[in-house]
């Protein structure tokens, strides 16, 4: 006889553990395993051969497929191309003839003006001859129109001005030291001396990769004169790659013998920057991954590239799935010389023989249904009153109390269920007491929890509205001194002037009121370009960039910042319709920052910086930007000043200092 144990602690009495039969195997099973293993065996061969056939039918497709896309690939690649080509040919013919002169500015300026009207591929035709001079009629994708130029006239740099709607110059915008003869497309069609392609490169003024059919010129005595040329924006080439359907998820890109892509149907950044400068990108590298692992198994397949000179079929496996791939040799009679490939995934060919096999298996499973269904009602009838018991203790055991159990009209088992209900209503009271005072203490506990949480993130937001996020982090971990070193940090100082006269005549809350609506758009801003207010002293506002989370653009965050004020001082005296100005001074250097003390914390810094940012302020002139020369040898790439020149400076003597009148387009 099996003894029972109490627990001293509740009072409960604990049964021993139920012994498991591990090799016993339920009636259910017996009477039912043999129809079904009849069935499967059936499904699994028709499904298998259905399979089959629909994949030989699919490897023809894709092939179909692949062949169709290449074509329209390589015919939509050669009529971009021409044109340029063409309209070169025509200009280098001219010169040959006499009818046009290289030297003839205006004649050169307003017959490529024409040209790059005629058709969308070409924007922009130019001449680079012997002598360095350089001609170029460029239409940008923003709509304008520019000329840029170099003759003796403009020395060693080129001109660029904007263009009218006659082609006429109206604006000069800059200019650049440049040599077309230094250029590759000029290097590459002196050198063949017949008409070609330059490498391919990235546009720095455009930000895309371009290619530039090239012609060189030369006199009815065969003497060399210079190179034709047209820019060609490869981007289009993706853009119909991208308009292409390649089955559900297909992809196709070109690449270079190099490897390099040259277009895809992909969104990619065709130059990367590295450690050794920018560098185009490879087609391994590329941010698809259908790309990559095409590219990788490409070089797998065919060790060297350049052994690619007839299309080419291959399929490789990458994660279960198939992919179906082909290259195609892409060229011209220029020396154009790429590589088209075509990768179609068989999965998406496959669904519709995935359905089908799908529904021979349901069919195959309702016959096995049909089959099934008198073993099932039998095996239910016998089993059905035991299962339920066992189902209900083990539902018990897993903390599902409210089980109850059915009696049946056989006596034992009607006597066995009976007892089981009383157990299981005892059990569900005592459980359901106890969860009861458990819910009400942890209801307790998150209230009081809810009240500290807010009360502490009140507490942090008062914090920082006074200190930086990092600066605060650390007062929380010690009471010590804060300050840091910082060696680049910008500086600006701004002082409202007329304010003083205000003063007198408008009221104190209305003054106040003012000075709030000024500086609340001045903490926009800082918020906005993520710079650090350090403080305001009366009318004069103090920020700062580079501290306390050291950035690189701190100079051209506090130029934004700079203008962006005075914009904000316009449109305030607009709405006001008070008269006043702002004048801000500007400088860069190093700085000792932080926290001392220990009441009333406030972030500042200290340094000969500060000072010199504030002399820049106190020396300038109303609704002026002023800035030493260390800001403007920062920032004079991106910005336009004006030069002041040398002012004296209390403490420092004479500076050099310069206006900032606004960022360069």
């Amino acid at each position: 006889m099996q003894l029972k144990k109490t627990n001293p602690k509740s009072g409960f009495t604990q049964n021993p553990p139920l012994k498991v039969y591990n090799r016993q195997v339920p009636l259910r099973l017996v009477l039912v395993v043999p129809f079904i293993l009849q069935i499967f065996a059936a499904v699994g061969l028709t499904g298998w051969f259905s399979l089959r056939n629909g994949q030989k039918a699919i490897q023809e497709v894709l092939t179909q497929l692949s062949n169709d896309t290449a074509v329209k690939i390589d015919q939509h690649v050669q009529n971009y191309f021409k044109i340029p080509h063409l309209v070169l040919q025509i200009n280098a013919q001219a010169i040959r003839n006499g009818d046009l002169n290289i030297n003839d500015f205006q004649s050169l300026q307003r017959i490529f003006y024409s040209q790059i009207h005629l058709d969308e591929s070409v924007d922009n035709v130019y001449i680079g001859t012997e002598n360095g001079n350089f001609v170029s009629v460029q239409r940008l994708p923003s709509g304008k129109t520019v000329l840029k130029i170099k003759s003796n006239y403009t020395g060693i740099n080129r001109f660029i001005y904007n263009l009218d709607e006659r082609g006429n110059a109206i604006e000069f915008v800059e200019e650049i030291e440049y040599d077309p003869r230094e250029r590759p497309w000029y290097q590459a069609a002196k050198s063949v001396g017949k008409p070609t392609w330059s490498p391919i490169y990235h546009s720095h003024y455009l930000g895309v990769l371009q290619i530039t059919p090239v012609v060189p010129v030369y006199t009815p005595d065969n003497e060399f004169r210079g190179v034709l040329a047209a820019n060609l924006i490869l981007s289009q080439i993706s853009i119909f790659l991208n308009n292409l359907k390649i089955g559900d998820s297909g992809e196709a890109f070109i690449i270079e013998r190099t490897g390099e892509l040259v277009a895809s149907s992909t969104e990619e950044q065709y130059a990367i920057d590295t450690p050794e400068g920018e560098k185009r990108l490879l087609a391994t590298d590329s941010q698809s991954e259908l790309i990559r692992s095409t590219m990788a198994n490409l070089l797998q397949e065919f060790d060297d590239l350049n052994q690619l000179q007839a299309k080419n079929n291959f399929h490789y496996k990458s994660e279960g799935n198939r992919y179906w791939v082909q290259v195609t040799p892409l060229r011209d009679r220029y020396g154009l010389d790429w590589l088209t490939v075509v990768v179609v995934p068989q999965a998406d060919f496959m669904e519709k023989i995935n359905q089908n096999t799908r529904m021979t298996i349901l069919l195959c499973l309702a016959a096995l249904s049909l089959a099934t269904l008198s073993g099932l009602l039998t095996s239910g009838w016998i089993t059905k009153p035991i299962l339920n018991l066992s189902q209900a203790s083990s539902a018990i055991t897993n903390g599902k109390l409210t089980q109850k159990v059915t009696p049946v009209k056989i006596t034992e088992l009607a006597i066995l269920a009976d007892s089981f209900n009383q157990m299981a209503e005892q059990i569900h009271y005592y459980f359901t007491a106890l969860e009861r005072a458990n819910q009400e203490l942890e209801n307790k506990v998150e209230q009081r929890t809810a009240e500290l949480r807010l009360e502490k993130e009140k507490s942090e937001k008062l914090l920082l509205n006074i200190l930086p996020k990092v600066i605060a982090e650390r007062l929380k971990k010690n009471n010590d001194t804060i300050a840091e070193h910082y060696e680049e940090v910008t500086i600006l100082f701004a002082d409202i002037v007329g304010f003083t006269p205000l003063s007198a005549r408008l009221k104190a809350i209305e003054l106040v009121n003012l000075l709030n609506v000024i500086f609340s758009g001045f903490d926009e801003l800082a918020e906005l370009l993520e710079l650090e207010k350090i403080k305001t002293i009366g009318d004069a506002y103090m920020v700062a960039a580079g501290l306390p989370n050291p950035r690189a653009d701190h100079a051209e965050a506090i130029a934004d910042m700079a203008l962006a004020m005075q914009a904000v001082v316009d449109q305030i005296q607009f709405e006001q319709g008070e008269k006043f100005q702002i004048r801000i001074g500007i400088h860069t250097g190093v700085v000792v920052a932080g926290v001392i003390g220990i009441k009333k914390f406030i972030y500042d810094m200290w340094g000969d910086t500060v000072n010199v940012a504030s002399r820049m302020e106190s020396s300038g002139v109303p609704g002026k930007i002023q800035v030493t020369a260390e800001v403007y040898e920062l920032l004079k790439e991106l910005y336009v000043f004006e030069d002041r020149g040398l002012i004296p400076v209390k403490g420092k003597g004479e500076m050099q200092t310069y206006w900032l009148i606004e960022r360069k387009i």
